[in-house]
């Protein structure tokens, strides 16, 4: 898996930085171009409504009308020039453009300089840049006329772009400093979100959330148990195929609805409400009884939610069976019993004919029989439990009409040991089952099962050789895979669990087979200590 360079709470910091610088740049960016905008707009706005109220002062077109009321304008300029603000320059010139007026009293008589004035000569008032005896202008420009109507000078007032640039670059630095502490402050904040959802995700990287999402899916596909897990308000949070399938619901949105609709008798509610974890209870769903675990889901003292597992009952006993061998024996004494009342019909039918001679010998020959079974089986397999496996398989195999021989060098002691009688059971009983399997289904008359159990100082040799219908080259490489079969019905699980066994006490198997010949199979059990352990197996 790729391993990335930044780390989430790194990433998620300077994402957010970078959010908010260029967040803030865009804002400075247009807060300028506002700004500039509205500085020019508000300095046209002053010099053209000071300019309007100078044209419209009596003592401007009283001065302009009359040369001996001139003298009264200067004074009176100089005085709106220190009341007004961000305004430097006014001028009131007459019809000549020669100067009435001026900031600087020593250019007064002199003609107007910036060549914008002609329209304004012409009655017309605006707004124009030029450059005058003080410098860059933005002038506004307005026609004064006397009482008559008649046009006698013009006004204009003006403020100096120097200033205007000044005042741009002074608002400038205050965007760019309360921009720079916006920008501390969503630094500081990124590194305190990115804190919290790294915390919130338990430290966990994005690629350590997905592996463990990944591995979640994989146990629950894997798990047999049906699963199910609920929120503080009784909402489904999770649930498997297998409790879906075992509760009897459909595919759908199960996820998000509450646990009392889909499951009525569940006693999650009562695991949530009490806190109290409640092991290895029945239960009955669908007519099916199941063994079910119920756990809070505790966080920081808080109960969260609660989890239940839960196990068809039939299945569980049905495997317990199987692993300890059980299902064997069951199988063995059926077998016992069934041959038993043959054998017993046969003597009822020959004393009923009133043969007793014939019966008599029968049960001679029979007991017998049974009884150099008997010994031969008890003098080689000391291991009671085998010895009655073994004993219960001669007569499954006189059933099924099959030889069962077990081999002169036959010896087995009982087990006290790692290498139990469970165990020998397992593989024995499904060994030789499948051996019979095999036999039976051939088309031949003579049908041979050879056993031989051996024991030494080293090991426990387990063969058992058929002359049945054999397995194909394609087929040995699955035959040991739970599930699979090549006979119908609720099979491949035998050789399954015979594998397991195996490997779990390290041993090894060999299976050599040839179609229409038969099936050498054979399995060395090590006596020593074995090495597999829980975290082996893992």
């Amino acid at each position: 898996m790729k391993r990335d360079f930044l780390k989430l709470q790194t990433k998620i910091a300077l994402l957010t930085i970078i959010i908010v610088l260029i967040s803030i740049s865009s804002i400075m960016f247009f807060m300028t171009r506002w700004m500039t905008d509205n500085i020019r707009k508000e300095t046209d706005n002053n010099i053209s409504n000071v300019a309007n109220m100078l044209a419209k002062s009596p003592i401007v077109f009283e001065g302009l009308s009359n040369n001996s009321k001139q003298f009264m304008v200067q004074p009176y300029i100089m005085s709106l020039l220190e009341s007004t603000k961000n305004i430097e320059v006014m001028v009131v010139a007459d019809m000549e453009g020669i100067r009435v007026a001026h900031p600087n009293p020593e250019r007064i008589g002199g003609p107007f300089v910036g060549g914008d004035e002609k329209d304004v000569l012409k009655g017309k008032t605006y707004i124009s840049e030029a450059v005058g005896t003080l410098g860059h202008q933005i002038r506004a420009f307005v026609p004064v006329y006397d009482k008559g109507g008649r046009q006698v000078g013009f006004v204009m007032v003006g403020a100096l772009t120097e200033n205007i640039v000044k005042i741009k670059k002074q608002n400038q630095k205050n965007l760019i400093l309360f921009s720079t502490i916006g920008i501390i402050i969503g630094i500081v904040g990124a590194f305190i979100l990115s804190t919290n959802i790294k915390k919130s995700l338990l430290g966990l990287e994005p690629k350590e959330i997905s592996k463990m999402y990944l591995e979640k899916k994989g146990m629950l596909d894997a798990i047999h148990e049906g699963i199910v897990a609920i929120d503080a308000d009784l909402k489904i949070t999770l649930v498997n195929d297998s409790a879906i399938e075992l509760l009897g619901l459909e595919k759908g949105n199960i996820i998000g609805r509450q646990i009392t609709d889909v499951f009525p008798t569940s006693r999650l509610q009562e695991v949530l409400q009490t806190g109290e974890s409640e092991y290895n209870r029945e239960q009955r769903i669908n007519n099916t009884i199941i063994i079910t675990n119920r756990v809070p889901i505790v966080d920081s003292n808080v109960i969260v939610g609660a989890i239940a597992t839960f196990r068809d009952k039939t299945m569980i006993t049905k495997m317990a069976e199987e692993i300890t061998g059980v299902s064997q024996m069951v199988e063995s004494l059926r077998a016992n019993t069934h041959e038993f009342m043959n054998k017993l019909h046969i003597v009822l039918g020959l004393i009923q004919l009133g043969d007793v001679e014939a019966a008599t010998n029968y049960i001679v020959s029979v007991t017998e029989r049974q009884q150099q079974i008997l010994n031969l089986t008890m003098k080689k397999i000391k291991d009671p439990m085998v010895a009655a496996l073994i004993l219960g398989k001669f007569s499954r195999a006189k059933e099924l009409g099959i030889s069962l021989l077990l081999e002169e060098g036959s010896y087995l002691l009982k087990r006290d040991h790692k290498i139990n009688s469970h165990a020998l059971v397992t593989i024995l009983g499904n060994l030789i089952e499948n051996a019979f399997d095999a036999v039976a289904s051939a088309s031949f008359e003579e049908k041979t099962v050879k056993l031989l159990v051996r024991e030494n100082d080293k090991q426990i040799k387990i063969c058992v050789v058929d002359n049945g219908v054999g397995i194909g080259k394609e087929e040995l490489k699955h035959i040991f895979r739970r599930g699979y079969s090549t006979k119908e019905g609720n099979r491949g699980v035998g050789l399954a669990l015979v594998q397991e066994v195996i490997d779990t006490l390290n041993g090894k198997i060999t299976v050599k087979s040839e179609i229409n010949k038969g099936t050498n199979i054979l399995v060395v059990l090590p006596k020593g200590e074995f090495l597999s352990d829980t975290s082996s197996n893992s």
